[in-house]
């Protein structure tokens, strides 16, 4: 509306020296992609739609992040959604790490404490326990506020039986020792009389422990706006009062007398000669009166507000709604909010909007007063699962994040990229993005990693397997290949065999599109306990899994060897993008070349891509992979695969191997594995000019002019002819 005359108060922020402060980190196209999404939010009588496009590795959730913190500065309060619980948790932490970064700083601001976040769901998805995030949850929040809240356990039970022990410490201590005078009178034992020091520093001890969790609670849980920044400050200075008298009362040397005069009275007569002259009586004294007066101006500020006495968990959850400024929850769980009396909600924002079905978006857009919505996402990367084909063709995959860019709405791009290696950015960016990501400077100077001997593994290879056979898993449902398997297996001995050297923190990807892969890679990794070590992380995920993951390095296995065959799935080029910008440092990729770059799709663009830059390789040349290869092949029963001029045992020897059909179906009629291996490992030999010693057993075929010769394995011959061949090169 361009006669709006609603005020902004984004203009007012924008010039603020705490916004400077806090965007000061982002690049332009992160402070542009805030500024245009705070802007037109304010109006309350017309709607905008913010889209905000995050590729691989461009800090689309550091900028999601700051945008949330700034709209909670601005006093908005926003319902934030996202379509997992392992997305809505990253961007719920990335947000309480910046209010808690904030907190006491000159960014610190009233409106963003802990407090004013809240994260609901379900407790087993979401598994917090035990995380930062767990501050922010609902039911640790409910749970930690009705403690905190309550007439007995509560914080003002904590704050007055503080007070009682600093005041009356002296006549507890009395009834103690009577206590235990009369138990000893009444023959029990096991109970000693401590000194008044042992005692006091013990009750202190145990009260302080009290009264800091409380105040911690109240810090955590229950809004800045609603203690007042006086308030809070009091808290945080109580906090440290009451553990400098705790460091006093540890270390200090009075005698029991002394201690009980100092305790007995709250103020000490000037004319006592015995403290006048005593400087740690005097010391003890003041800091005592330091801690009940801290203590008493604390409890009468937070009576002031009048804080509620909750009775029940449901009226702590209204308070907990009610009061919070931004509610983090999956998309779905959005709905329960219909039912939650509360203040309105002003804005919506989702993020990995382009995974969300337009269907699912709905939920949270139907809460009443939201009139505006910021979609961050990337239409580029996995769309939101369809399982039928016939719903996907019609479009019901479709997000709203995708239909609003096709109608050409404005997209706040991110466009550069701190994740990836140049030379692993260099593809995705040239093929999904058309060169509009650029380089941060720091992955040019820093990312350059070496953590294997050898051009095959520098920070991006396309390895050649050519040795494998893809295969059903167990259950029918999914592909396997066992030679890919050997050959991530030796990779991951030969890294961790490196990484003993120097000790120093790796993570390591292991990514397929096939869960049948996934499965296999992951029974080889739970038998391999000599590379589990701490810093030496390893972990095998399907690439749908690894979305929003990152690692050092990514070893990713592409499965497939017939070229005869659909790869739509594997060809995907939302799953291809995801899966090739996982990596920081070295991205690796294993599959089978001639599968790949059989159709006319990205991963005939990928190999070929890769032969261009110099980066293809063949896995059999490197000597322990193709013995990995083989010896995969060998204990599946694979053997006849092997029966090949260019098969990974025979495509580099000496000898240049040719099998006629007749020895195929001879082979074939071999029963026993063992039996196979013997006549394989002969071949092997012969092909690399080993011969028997001894008088060779030479015989002329009647139907040929070729001379014969055999070779005894086991119980049974191998028979061949040897040709010579001559070329530019010499005789063979």
């Amino acid at each position: 509306v361009k006669n709006c005359e609603c005020i902004s108060p984004a203009d007012t922020i924008l010039d603020d020296r705490s916004y400077q402060i806090l965007t000061s980190g982002l690049n332009e196209s992160q402070n542009n992609a805030i500024r245009d999404c705070l802007s037109g939010i304010h109006c309350s009588h017309s709607s905008t739609v913010k889209l905000v496009w995050g590729p691989p590795g461009t800090g689309k959730t550091k900028t999601l992040g700051t945008l949330l913190y700034v709209l909670m500065k601005m006093r908005y309060r926003i319902l934030v959604c996202a379509p997992t619980n392992v997305a809505i948790k990253e961007v719920a932490s990335r947000v309480l790490r910046v209010v808690r970064e904030s907190l006491g700083s000159q960014v610190g601001d009233l409106a963003c404490s802990p407090g004013n976040i809240l994260l609901f769901g379900n407790n087993e998805k979401l598994d917090v326990g035990g995380e930062d995030i767990e501050d922010i949850f609902l039911d640790s929040r409910v749970q930690q506020l009705r403690k905190c809240l309550s007439p007995y356990t509560g914080w003002r039970h904590c704050f007055d039986s503080m007070i009682n022990l600093l005041k009356y410490c002296v006549s507890d201590y009395q009834m103690f020792e009577n206590e235990i005078i009369r138990l000893k009178k009444s023959g029990i034992k096991g109970y000693t009389c401590k000194s008044f020091p042992e005692f006091l520093r013990e009750k202190f001890r145990s009260r302080a422990l009290q009264l800091k969790d409380c105040i911690s609670m109240l810090c955590t849980h229950v809004p800045k706006c609603l203690i007042l920044e006086h308030n809070y400050r009091n808290l945080v200075c109580l906090n440290e009062t009451l553990e400098s008298f705790q460091i006093l009362l540890s270390q200090e040397h009075l005698s029991s007398d002394e201690l009980k005069t100092l305790f007995r009275n709250l103020e000490m007569p000037e004319d006592s000669s015995w403290y006048s002259k005593n400087a740690a009586a005097q010391n003890m004294f003041k800091k005592r009166n330091q801690c009940l007066s801290a203590l008493e101006t604390a409890k009468d500020s937070l009576d002031r507000l009048e804080l509620k006495r909750f009775t029940d968990d449901h009226s702590v959850r209204d308070f907990c709604f009610e009061n919070a400024s931004v509610i983090f929850c999956t998309t779905s769980s959005s709905f329960r909010l219909h039912k939650v009396s509360m203040k309105p909600i002003n804005l919506l924002v989702i993020d990995e909007a382009a995974q969300l079905k337009e269907c699912e978006s709905v939920i949270p857009l139907q809460l009443p007063e939201i009139s505006h919505a910021i979609l961050v996402g990337d239409e580029c990367q996995l769309p939101a699962m369809v399982r039928s084909n016939v719903c996907s063709e019609a479009g019901f995959g479709r997000s709203l994040f995708e239909r609003l860019s096709l109608l050409g709405s404005h997209k706040n791009l991110l466009n550069m990229q701190h994740r990836m290696h140049p030379q692993i950015s260099l593809f995705p960016n040239s093929h999904f993005y058309n060169n509009k990501i650029r380089d941060a400077p720091h992955v040019e100077r820093n990312y350059g990693k070496q953590y294997l001997p050898g051009p095959m593994f520098g920070p991006y290879s396309f390895i050649n397997v050519a040795g494998g056979r893809e295969e059903y898993d167990d259950d029918g449902r999914s592909y396997k290949n066992m030679a890919e398997v050997a050959v991530v297996m030796t990779i991951l001995k030969n890294l961790h065999k490196a990484w003993l050297a120097t000790k120093e923190k790796l993570s390591i990807g292991i990514v397929s599109p096939y869960a049948g892969q996934v499965l296999k890679i992951q029974e080889k990794l739970a038998r391999m306990n000599d590379i589990i070590h701490d810093g030496f992380d390893v972990n095998v995920k399907s690439i749908d899994g690894f979305q929003g993951g990152e690692r050092d390095i990514i070893i990713l296995s592409t499965v497939r060897t017939n070229y005869r065959t659909s790869l739509q799935f594997v060809s995907s080029r939302q799953r291809t993008n995801v899966a090739l910008t996982r990596a920081r440092y070295c991205l690796w990729i294993l599959g089978n070349e001639r599968a790949l770059a059989s159709s006319d799709n990205v991963w005939k663009s990928l190999v070929l891509d890769s032969k261009n830059r110099g980066f293809f390789f063949h896995a059999d040349r490197d000597t322990e992979m193709a013995k990995a290869i083989f010896d995969s092949i060998k204990e599946l029963d694979q053997s006849l695969d092997l029966l090949d001029t260019n098969s990974v045992i025979f495509r580099n020897t000496l000898w240049k191997v040719h099998f006629s059909d007749r020895f195929r179906r001879s082979f074939k009629r071999v029963r026993t594995q063992q039996s196979k291996n013997s006549v394989i490992n002969v071949l092997e030999r012969l092909a690399t000019g080993w011969r028997p010693r001894g008088r060779s057993i030479e015989f002329v075929c009647e139907k040929s002019s070729k001379i014969l010769k055999q070779f005894k394995v086991e119980s049974r011959y191998i028979i061949c002819s040897i040709e010579i061949v001559k070329d530019l090169r010499g005789h063979f």
